[in-house]
C-alpha cells in the first residue's frame, strides 16, 4: 500500500512538519507527524519558560486551550486554568 507524505515548512517560524497519511489519501487519516525545529527554537522557549516561572503568579500569562492564546492570571482564575 502507498503511503502519502506530505511536508510542510512555516515561512514565520522554520518548523518542518511531516505528515505521513495511512493511504494514498488524506482522507484515511494521519498515520503520524514529525516536527523539525530549527537550531535554537527551543532554547528560546525553555528561556522564556524559566523567565516566566519566576515571576509570581499573577503576573504569568496562561496558555488557554480552548483559544490557543495566552490569557492574565485573572481570566485564567475565572475559567478555571488556575486555582
Amino acid at each position: 500500500m502507498n503511503k502519502l507524505v506530505s511536508v510542510f515548512t512555516c515561512d514565520v517560524t522554520g518548523i518542518k512538519t511531516t505528515y505521513t497519511y495511512r493511504g494514498s489519501s488524506i482522507v484515511s487519516g494521519i498515520e503520524s507527524a514529525e516536527f523539525d525545529y530549527p537550531k535554537g527554537y527551543l532554547d528560546k522557549f525553555a528561556k522564556q519558560q524559566k523567565t516566566a516561572d519566576n515571576l509570581p503568579k499573577t503576573k504569568r500569562l496562561y496558555f488557554n486551550p480552548a483559544t490557543g492564546k495566552e490569557v492574565s492570571y485573572a481570566r485564567a482564575r475565572t475559567i478555571g486554568l488556575v486555582k
